[in-house]
This record gives structure tokens, C-alpha cells and sequence, in this order.
């Protein structure tokens, strides 16, 4: 049941951002916000879109560089042969 309930507020509050950034597209500090609870949604693609934004904004947000490191995969590409 307690799980559920974080859920629901985690919704609530992802909800509540996406309003205040349909307001404000360029609330760094909201979509900084935004993007931190895309994270903890195990959403990674979506939180990286955000934190490039934010970088967009303001290029030298280490919050945001630093989030964008979380986000990154690995490219999965096989490592090509020395030959």
C-alpha cells in the first residue's frame, strides 16, 4: 500500500511539472525537477531529454551535466578488432 501511495504522489508531482513547464518552458529549475523524477521512475530516456534541455538553457548547469552522465547508456556497439 505504501509503495502505491508514492506512486500516486510521484504522478501527481510529474503532473504538476509538466503543467508549470507547459507555462514556462524554460523553468530550469522546474524542468531540473522534472527530470530528477523522471530518474527515479527508472524513465532514464526521458530525464536525459530534460537535462539536455536544461543544458540548452544553461550550458554550464553541473546539476545538469551530471544527469546527463546517469542517463547515457552504453552504445552496446562491440568493440572493433586491432587487426
Amino acid at each position: 500500500v505504501r509503495g502505491m501511495h508514492m506512486q500516486n504522489k510521484q504522478t501527481e508531482r510529474l503532473t504538476e511539472l509538466q503543467k508549470l513547464l507547459t507555462i514556462c518552458p524554460a523553468d530550469v529549475l522546474t524542468r531540473s525537477d522534472l527530470a530528477l523524477l523522471f530518474e527515479e521512475l527508472d524513465r532514464p530516456d526521458e530525464a536525459l531529454s530534460h537535462w539536455k534541455t536544461v543544458l540548452d538553457f544553461d550550458p554550464n548547469n553541473l546539476k545538469a551535466r551530471e544527469g546527463v552522465n546517469r542517463c547515457r547508456r552504453p552504445t552496446g556497439r562491440p568493440i572493433q578488432s586491432q587487426m
